[in-house]
């Protein structure tokens, strides 16, 4: 049974590649659960004929526009001449983001025609040093504070990025949706032999599993110290930590640099990119996985191996403190002797109790962070900002009626 509602929903953000990790993951995914729900939504982005086939693999109606000198503000007036012919067309707009060209056009168009727009900011408030550089005050005080502060409402992720909002100096209104996602994808995996095939490296190893973009805010610089201490024991001798994720940058070279000056050769392995059934295979083997985040929003992988049924090592700052609350994994600082200890902690743990580990956070994902519940509680958003009715902090999942 699945709610039909009467509401047009322009997504605007900046790209929709998954090389870009969360944003345009987590908006992709919940965009097939509002189209699923009755929603009529569009996507609006900048990007390539790669990027509009990603769109069309989603069956979501999408608009790729290329970019034009400045390229790192993602700046295309075709984007821009587009939503303003086609403003008629959406009841409201939601925004992803706020740095670069897409959003601005998007939110002072919205403003011309008296048309509604939610942000959700996916993590940019949640740490000072994100918004706090010299270009992004200036970037704010000469543009995002206007668009912040002319929105019907901001998404927040975790109640910390609240927090942030009301310390960046947001008053307006706020509602709490975190990522979600689908549970039943990671109910099945691939047999861990089928990554055995693939990497024969981990055969006869415990594997720990990082996989995020490699980047200067995801604490590689932390961890592979960390794991250095810990493999320096022989009881972690037949231990491997497994990085996945793109380049970000240009800073795997920076990476590699720190598995050589840590003594790491041999004891971890470098897979880039991986999707699909290769990164679910890479789940599946497995046996820890680890996000030493300085900063996140609210991380999609994370949510993807508790799914999966595999315990994590989390930092404090993935603004996640119910993993560790509920059971499923331990959450330290994001500090090299932190880590290296929650590493230990977790290694030598007994088969048995990483698996029960494993279930409650399977359980955890199950009763609160699927992705289909994170699709109802927008509708609620929507409904109450198109009726002009207060939005509510923490949002009701939307009842499904029959159609």
């Amino acid at each position: 049974m699945n709610e039909r509602i009467s509401i047009r929903v322009a997504h605007v953000l900046s790209y929709v590649s998954s090389v870009y990790a969360g944003v345009p993951i987590a908006t992709r995914r919940i965009g097939r659960l509002l189209r699923h729900y009755g929603v009529e939504v569009s996507f609006w982005t900048t990007g390539s004929e790669e990027d509009r086939k990603i769109l069309e693999g989603d069956r979501i109606p999408g608009y790729v526009f290329p970019k034009a000198f400045p390229k790192g503000w993602r700046y295309s007036p075709w984007l821009g001449k587009a939503l303003r012919e086609s403003s008629d067309s959406f009841d409201l707009l939601h925004l992803h983001e706020i740095w670069t060209y897409p959003i601005y056009v998007s939110a002072r168009i919205a403003r011309k025609r008296r048309k509604p727009y939610l942000i959700t900011a996916h993590g940019i408030f949640t740490q000072t040093w994100r918004y706090n550089t010299p270009k992004k005050r200036l970037y704010l005080g000469l543009i995002g504070n206007r668009m912040l502060q002319a929105a019907a409402c901001l998404q927040a992720l975790t109640p910390a990025e609240v927090s942030g909002f009301r310390q960046a100096g947001y008053r307006g209104p706020v509602t709490i949706v975190p990522n979600g996602i689908n549970v039943e994808e990671f109910a099945q995996l691939p047999d861990p032999e089928a990554a055995e095939e693939a990497i024969p490296e981990l055969k006869g190893k415990r594997m720990v599993h990082y996989l995020s973009r490699l980047s200067p805010e995801k604490g590689l610089d932390q961890l592979l110290p960390a794991w250095a201490d810990v493999t320096s024991r022989a009881t972690y001798d037949d231990c491997i930590l497994v990085l996945s994720g793109p380049d970000h940058n240009g800073y795997r070279s920076t990476v590699e640099h720190l598995i050589e000056s840590c003594g790491l050769t041999g004891k971890v392995l470098l897979t880039g990119m991986v999707d699909g059934f290769k990164k679910k295979a890479l789940i599946s083997r497995s046996n820890v996985y680890v996000l030493p985040s300085y900063t996140e929003g609210f991380s999609n992988s994370v949510l993807e191996n508790l799914a999966a049924g595999k315990p994590a090592l989390i930092t404090s700052a993935c603004n996640f403190p119910e993993l560790a609350n509920a059971g499923a994994g331990i959450c330290v600082p994001p500090e090299k002797d932190a880590l290296a200890e929650g590493l230990r902690g977790l290694l030598d743990t007994s088969p048995e109790g990483l698996k029960e580990m494993g279930d409650r956070g399977r359980c955890l994902v199950q009763e609160r962070y699927r992705s289909d519940i994170a699709a109802r509680k927008l509708i609620t958003v929507y409904n109450c900002i198109l009726r002009g009715k207060e939005i509510p902090m923490e949002p009701e999942p939307a009842p499904l009626v029959n159609n």
